[in-house]
C-alpha cells in the first residue's frame, strides 16, 4: 500500500497491549494512517458506542483529487464529516469501512472527542503519538506490502454473490452473476460492478437501505421511464436486441437505462448507492404539507389492495406516517419523544 499523499510505501504495524490488539498502516514520511473497518474506534480516545457511524454522511465539499481506496480496487474514498461535525473531514469506503486520516488527524479527532462527550480510556492513539512502549507491548513491524490484502467490490453494499446467469453485461458482455442482498435476489456484473434491476428489486432493496426511513419515497421508482428520453447505446440484458432509453431519475442527475419493452433498469456502478443518496436529500428537505401527500397514497394503495404483497404496503405506509409526524413535531420535542418511546 502506497500513501494517498505522497506515494511512500506505508508501512504496517501489529501492536498488542494487555488493552488489545490492532493493526494498522501509517506513512512515516507524511504521518497519514490507514484504518481498516474498526480500528478507528480501537486507535481514537475510547467513547461510549462507536465513533465510525459517521461513514452515512458525506462532507458536501469535493475532493480536487479523488481519493482511491487501497483495499478495494475501484472503489473511490467518501469525504465524510467526523461525527457530523464539518470541520473535521475523514475519508472512508463505503464497501469495505475502512477510514484514511492525514497526518495529524488522528490527534483532530481526539481533540474532538473531548470536547463534545466524556473519554473513558485513550485507546491505541496514545501508544501512537508516544514513543514510550510498556514491557508488557509487542510492536511487528512490516512493510506494507507484506501485508496487504484486497477486498471484492459487490454491485451493491453488502450483496452475496451466488452464481452465474445466461445474461451478459451490456457494457464489458460477461456473464452477469446472481447476487442476494437483504433476501432480494437480483444480477448484476462481477467486473464493471453494474446492477440490472427490475422495478420491484429496486424498491425492495431501496426499502432496506438507511434503516428503512425510505420505504415511503416510491413514486420517483414508480415513475421511471416517465421522464424525457434518450436513446442509448446499451441493448436491454433480457430483450437482447431492444435498445434502451437513457433516463434522469426523478430530479437527480442520475442517468439510468431504461428498457421501454421490459421495464428493467441497468445501473452503472454506485448509481445506485446515488440513487439513495438523493432520495435521502429528498426526504429531509421535504415539508409537511409533501410529506401528508406522501403518506396519503401510501395509505391509499393499501386501502385498495393494488399489490399481493400486503405486508410490504403497511411498512411503507406505517413509514411514511411516522415522517409526516416527525416532520409535524418537530418544533415539539417534549411530545415527540413521548411518541418515540412508544413507536414500535
Amino acid at each position: 500500500m502506497n500513501c494517498l499523499n505522497c506515494g511512500t510505501e506505508m508501512m504496517n504495524y501489529d501492536v498488542t497491549t494487555k488493552q488489545g490488539e490492532i493493526s494498522y498502516d501509517t506513512c512515516e514520511k507524511c504521518g497519514s494512517l490507514w484504518l481498516d473497518a474498526g480500528e478507528l474506534d480501537k486507535m481514537a480516545f475510547q467513547v461510549e458506542g462507536s465513533i465510525e457511524y459517521c461513514s452515512e454522511e458525506k462532507s458536501g465539499k469535493p475532493d480536487s483529487k479523488p481519493k482511491m481506496c487501497p483495499r478495494c480496487d475501484g472503489s473511490a474514498l467518501d469525504a465524510v464529516m467526523f461525527l457530523s461535525y464539518p470541520d473535521v473531514i475523514l475519508h472512508r469506503c463505503r464497501n469495505c469501512g475502512g477510514f484514511w486520516l492525514d497526518g495529524g488527524q488522528l490527534n483532530v479527532v481526539d481533540e474532538k472527542l473531548k470536547e463534545i462527550m466524556p473519554v473513558q480510556g485513550k485507546g491505541f492513539s496514545d501508544f501512537v503519538n508516544h514513543v514510550h512502549i510498556p514491557y508488557f507491548s509487542k510492536v511487528v513491524r512490516k512493510r506494507s506490502s507484506q501485508t496487504d490484502f484486497h477486498l471484492d467490490v459487490p454491485p451493491i453494499k453488502g450483496a452475496v454473490e451466488e452464481g452465474s446467469t445466461k445474461d451478459n453485461c451490456p457494457d464489458c458482455a460477461v456473464p452477469l452473476a446472481r447476487y442476494r442482498a437483504f433476501s432480494i435476489e437480483f444480477e448484476g456484473c462481477p467486473k464493471c460492478k453494474g446492477t440490472w434491476l427490475y422495478k420491484h428489486e429496486l424498491l425492495k432493496l431501496k426499502d432496506q437501505v438507511r434503516h428503512g426511513s425510505l420505504r415511503w419515497m416510491n413514486d420517483e421508482v414508480e415513475n421511471v421511464g416517465m421522464a424525457s428520453a434518450r436513446p442509448s447505446n446499451r441493448n436491454c440484458v433480457k430483450c437482447k436486441t431492444t435498445k434502451m432509453l437513457a433516463v434522469l431519475f426523478g430530479k437527480s442527475a442520475v442517468m439510468v437505462d431504461w428498457c421501454p419493452q421490459c421495464h428493467g433498469i441497468w445501473l452503472e456502478k454506485r448509481e445506485f448507492d446515488s440513487i439513495v443518496d438523493y432520495l435521502k436529500n429528498e426526504a429531509d428537505e421535504m415539508k409537511p404539507g409533501g410529506i401528508r401527500k406522501e403518506a396519503l397514497d401510501e395509505v391509499k394503495r393499501l386501502w385498495e389492495g393494488g399489490s399481493v404483497d400486503r405486508l410490504e404496503e403497511l411498512r411503507d405506509a406505517h413509514a411514511a406516517m411516522w415522517a409526516l409526524v416527525n416532520a409535524s413535531l418537530i418544533n415539539h420535542p417534549t411530545l415527540f419523544a413521548l411518541l418515540e418511546s412508544v413507536r414500535m
